[in-house]
């Protein structure tokens, strides 16, 4: 379990909090934009190197690394590579995820990277059955620390909590800020990432406040987190869940669209943080409703779900690790 680096890039930071936390071996590297990054990443390889390591793990594919991969397996044939997949098949709607993913894709073929981890079942049973060599790797976020989570805010209002961490079609945005219009006596707290979001609020005649995460990392979110009574995170499409995990560790209920693989179809946990309708705020207004009014019982049923979660993530990641 210590024979591995993890290497990671800034592109898309929001997955570095779950992916850091489940790799504890990791050291960041550049976008593969210009020869000084090919080199500097590179030289990140070869140090690693130095320490006797069996395999480097990629997280995501990004902007030439193909060429970085490639000359680590000329150089260094018995490493094994490994690349936990950063895409989904629905985010090949765009020109750089799909470029990227075709690579990795042909890399895979030629033998180059040895294994992709995916870290929705459906797209690894989909690329199993195509003949690459693929693992399924269930994300995970553990919160260490105990974190005050007392609101310090106006407690005579529900406090709902909205925190994109990307401005893109797939996070659902205009659709979760609507919900706070059909709850009585609620403020909505915000990542305002685009000043439309601030002038719809406002014609909506919505009670808001908008902040700006300025940084996109563990520290940062948990103190807007904390200001809430129940997170929304209902996006149509998604690999990986910070939003939902650090709230939930946190004590505050959250709600995800059904973009995940991590309850069964009988788990209580799911009926309540789990909506079917994304696009729809009446329902999803009324899903937060039953939130606020079973949020101790929520606490303890993820306490319970969390326990078997963590022991069911933990080993695919011994698995993909061991592979």
């Amino acid at each position: 379990m210590e024979n591995y680096i993890l290497l990671y890039g800034d592109k898309k930071p929001e997955d570095n909090i779950c992916i850091k936390n489940m790799f504890k071996n990791n050291k960041q590297i550049k976008l593969g934009w210009t020869d000084f990054d090919y080199n500097e990443n590179m030289k990140v390889i070869n140090d690693s190197m130095k320490e006797e390591i069996e395999q480097i793990i990629i997280s995501g594919f990004e902007i030439g690394w193909d060429r970085m991969v490639k000359d680590t397996k000329k150089k260094y044939p018995n490493l094994k590579i490994k690349v936990i997949c950063n895409t989904q098949d629905s985010l090949l709607y765009y020109d750089y995820e799909r470029e990227n993913f075709f690579k990795l894709l042909e890399l895979s073929k030629e033998n180059i990277i040895d294994d992709i981890a995916f870290l929705r079942k459906s797209q690894y049973e989909t690329y199993k059955n195509l003949g690459y060599k693929c693992s399924y790797l269930r994300e995970n976020y553990i919160l260490k620390e105990k974190v005050n989570a007392e609101k310090n805010i106006d407690n005579s209002k529900v406090q709902l909590g909205i925190y994109p961490l990307n401005y893109t079609w797939d996070k659902n945005i205009f659709n979760q800020l609507c919900i706070a219009k059909f709850l009585k006596n609620a403020n909505l707290n915000y990542n305002c990432l685009d000043a439309r979001m601030e002038e719809f609020l406002n014609t909506m005649e919505i009670s808001n406040m908008p902040i700006k995460i300025q940084k996109i990392e563990e520290k940062n979110i948990i103190e807007e987190l904390v200001k809430n009574d129940v997170i929304i995170s209902t996006s149509f499409t998604e690999y990986v869940h910070p939003i939902f995990f650090i709230s939930m560790e946190l004590g505050i209920p959250c709600l995800i669209g059904n973009n995940s693989d991590f309850f069964e179809e009988n788990d209580e946990l799911r009926k309540y943080v789990v909506t079917l309708a994304e696009d729809d705020p009446i329902i999803n207004s009324k899903k937060v409703e039953k939130i606020l009014e079973n949020k101790e019982k929520i606490k303890e049923l993820y306490k319970k779900w969390k326990v078997e979660y963590n022991k069911q993530a933990q080993t695919s990641i011994e698995n993909f690790i061991e592979k």
